[in-house]
């Protein structure tokens, strides 16, 4: 794994006081209305690490209305945190500069001050838990170094045998995926030492192997428990530093042109002064020149015609006595046609790398590039396959002109680290006609393989509704100042603007059926989606799930808001949708209401959890792993009001959402409005590592519901 951009924080930053801190993941994305703050979060963090060494201009960046303090902050100010988690074996690398165990590295913020320097810190100076399997390996380590190490030839073979048993003994006591805090790692401590002082306490060797490999670590993780225990060395920061990923920004500001009049960009190269769209252009125009490998001097140079020279003679006074043009040397319109033609063949070269290299990004047309120089002047020309004559790409569509602009940008900016690069788009993919920007969507899940991405958008169109944990919505409050919510569900009046775009992307789900002709299954809420978006996946993984119809999971907000959505999609072909129902009282009396009306004969298509799972109040939660769902929720009151943790307590026999409800409300926690979607985002976070640990009967019952939903 690369370093990770787990999350971030924008303060005082253009119209940003403080966005709070905003959860990404593969994919992120930021909706909103204009001016409501979506390019600001995205400059903030470019200017963390921009692959093109943007500069920070105070001028600008700075709050305009606090600019007059901004000279007594000495430019102290941080403007961008992101957290990352660093790879293990970056880890591994900052635990042998620092002494503490790996596990405790993973986490990272690196933030950014207005002066340019960085402040590099681990996510928590202490720690509250820590993972038991985590503790399995320092004990799997251990034994593995004793059985290497001299004491075997020292010291006699049963003692030797001993001290296997003894940390084989402690490797089976420790429990699989569970947490433990300061107090078990000092019992376990104690435990060792009183071993040793039982049964080898003169044995100098044997305790200092211990205390080397064992007991030493041991005591580092226990220290790190103590607030601010864990600190790292400026050698640690640096390497940290050095290692986290480059921020490639592209918004539409920067789309280039057919013709270029090169003495003009030469000139714009050199200047320090431009504004904020007029700095986008150039830059765009230094990495074409980039790719070409050639710069506009040289363009110019290797243009440069042999003209007639005029040649006048004068007498000693300086006038003139003759005039006449000499036509240029032999050797001059050698070198003249050499040039020329070294000139066509490398702009020849590039156009094919980019005709070539832009098949594999662009799928809504073969399209051939040609570069030109002429003079003065340099022409991008575009032809595709149903359309042969070639055309200035200023006149091809403006998708076009975005995407091949935003193209080469990304090809060169990142060069040979595209692995760890990360992309923010502004606004992509406005001028696409709807059916384009759902490829487009498609394509940046294909780039989040290898690159994270971050973009922001008005268009429901953009909005990917099997996505919802990595959308962020965006406003202007009632003060004027940028507003970041996850809340999702439009409860605030002055916010529903910005959270039309994801609304009707979840809605968009109707709009599907009738663009492509998908199969639609009405839920209850925005969690159901989330949860069966990820059994579909699992189920197209396991070659389970034909895909002959797109299923589309449609939330409904609840039970009484199927009957207005069941009659919209009917209206399409008189088909009938799907409805998964929860096994509440709630769902089960709609049930009885869908049978006796509109489901009458397609009783088959009405499928209730419980039809899963047996007799029980059981929701959809109640299909994903109980412990890991237990788990998650757990994290958010650990140790608060409670020195009993959640994920010791309930039953995993039992439906899982009214334990969690009886819980809170015993020990006086106030679940929030749309808490289920919350902890349906994180479960989605984690469900790569979670499906590595799910038990086969489980995934099991996930086919089973998926070929319902198929009529299979």
């Amino acid at each position: 794994m690369k370093t990770k951009l787990i999350k971030y924080r924008v303060q005082k930053f253009r119209s940003i006081e403080d966005s709070g801190w905003i959860d990404t993941d593969k994919v992120g994305c930021l909706v909103g209305t204009n001016e409501s703050g979506k390019t600001n979060i995205l400059l903030a963090l470019w200017k963390l690490n921009p692959a093109n060494n943007e500069p920070i201009n105070p001028l600008t960046d700075y709050p305009r209305k606090l600019y007059h303090t901004y000279s007594n902050t000495d430019g102290r100010e941080i403007f961008i945190s992101p957290e990352f988690e660093i790879s293990d074996q970056l880890a591994k690398s900052v635990a042998d500069l620092t002494g503490w165990h790996f596990s405790l590295m993973k986490r990272v913020i690196i933030s950014r001050q207005y002066n340019g320097n960085y402040k590099t810190q681990l996510s928590k100076d202490h720690i509250t838990e820590f993972q038991s399997n985590e503790l399995k390996v320092i004990f799997e380590s251990t034994l593995e170094s004793l059985k290497a190490s001299s004491l075997k030839e020292k010291e006699a073979e049963p003692i030797f045998e001993d001290l296997i048993k003894n940390l084989d003994d402690e490797i089976k006591s420790i429990p699989s995926n569970n947490v433990l805090v300061k107090e078990d790692i000092d019992t376990i401590i104690l435990r060792i030492q009183k071993f040793l002082a039982d049964n080898y306490k003169r044995k100098t060797n044997i305790n200092s192997f211990y205390n080397e490999y064992l007991i030493s670590v041991l005591k580092k993780i226990a220290k790190g428990f103590e607030k601010g225990g864990i600190v790292l060395t400026s050698e640690a920061k640096t390497k940290i530093r050095n290692n986290i990923p480059t921020f490639v920004y592209y918004s539409d500001y920067g789309n280039l042109d057919s013709e270029i009049y090169l003495p003009h960009v030469i000139e714009n190269f050199e200047r320090d002064n431009l504004g904020e769209k007029e700095r986008a252009k150039v830059r765009s125009l230094k990495v074409l020149f980039e790719f070409v490998n050639l710069s506009p001097i040289q363009i110019l140079e290797l243009g440069k015609e042999s003209l007639p020279i005029r040649v006048i003679t004068r007498n000693q006074y300086g006038v003139v006595q003759s005039e006449k043009m000499e036509e240029p040397e032999e050797q001059d319109i050698s070198l003249e046609s050499e040039q020329k033609k070294e000139r066509e063949i490398l702009l020849q070269s590039a156009s094919s790398t980019l005709t070539e290299d832009f098949k594999q990004w662009w799928k809504q047309g073969n399209y051939k590039f040609r570069f030109q120089a002429d003079g003065n002047h340099f022409r991008i020309w575009v032809s595709d396959d149903k359309r042969s004559e070639e055309i200035e790409l200023e006149g091809r569509s403006r998708g076009l002109q975005w995407f091949f602009s935003f193209f080469l940008v990304f090809l060169v900016e990142s060069k040979d680290s595209h692995s760890n690069c990360n992309l923010l788009l502004d606004e992509p993919g406005l001028s696409l006609h709807p059916l384009a920007q759902f490829d487009l969507t498609a394509f940046f899940n294909s780039l989040s393989k290898e690159n994270q991405l971050v973009y922001t958008t008005h268009s429901p169109f953009m909005v990917n509704p099997e996505n919802l944990g990595g959308v962020y919505a965006m406003y202007v409050g009632d003060d004027g100042k940028s507003v970041v919510s996850p809340d999702l569900r439009a409860n605030k009046k002055i916010a529903e603007k910005s959270i039309y775009p994801i609304h009707a992307a979840i809605g968009i789900t109707v709009s599907d059926t009738l663009l492509i002709g998908c199969q639609p299954v009405l839920v209850e809420g925005a969690s159901d989606q989330i949860y069966l978006q990820l059994m579909k996946t699992y189920a197209l993984s396991q070659g389970k799930y034909v895909n002959e119809k797109e299923l589309v999971f449609i939330p409904t907000g609840g039970v009484r808001g199927m009957s207005p959505v069941i009659k919209i999609i009917t209206g399409r072909d008189n088909d009938l949708p799907f409805v998964l129902l929860d096994s509440d009282s709630t769902g089960k009396e709609k049930r009885k209401t869908l049978e006796k009306g509109l489901y009458k004969s397609d009783l088959d298509k009405i499928i209730e959890v419980s039809d899963l799972l047996g007799e029980g109040e059981y929701e959809i939660e109640d299909l994903v792993p109980s412990e890991d769902l237990a788990r998650i929720f757990a994290k958010q009151y650990r140790r608060v009001n409670s020195e009993d943790e959640f994920d010791y307590l309930y039953d995993s026999n039992k439906p899982i959402i009214d334990q969690m409800e009886e819980y809170a409300d015993y020990n006086g926690y106030k679940l929030e409005l749309g808490w289920k979607v919350e902890l349906a985002k994180e479960f989605q976070k984690s469900f790569d590592r979670i499906l590595n640990r799910t038990d086969e009967t489980v995934k099991e019952k996930w086919i089973i519901l998926i070929e319902k939903l198929t009529g299979k």
